[in-house]
């Protein structure tokens, strides 16, 4: 079981080739999936745990439940689809 740090680490790395453009998403994903063949379970625990980290951090800053902060995410996602189908 790797450490809650090595678990943020991934999904900071993971989300660093997501943002960077598909090309080097794709890149990332293909040396990681050479390099350990579980890779996709150990980069969807990463990203899960760097959600968590972020979720809990900005739960604290804004005083908001967890929870309340998720169903505004929700909302606004839903709201953003509901333009973009207009």
């Amino acid at each position: 079981m790797s450490s809650d740090y090595d678990r943020v680490r991934t999904g900071i790395e993971f989300m660093t080739a997501y943002v960077s453009g598909e090309e080097l998403l794709t890149e990332y994903l293909k040396e990681r999936k050479q390099e350990e063949p579980g890779a996709t379970d150990t980069l969807l625990d990463g990203t899960a745990a760097l959600c968590a980290a972020l979720l809990h951090t900005l739960a604290r800053t804004t005083r908001r439940s967890e929870h309340e902060i998720l169903q505004e995410l929700a909302r606004g996602t839903h709201r953003s689809e509901r333009r973009s189908e207009d």
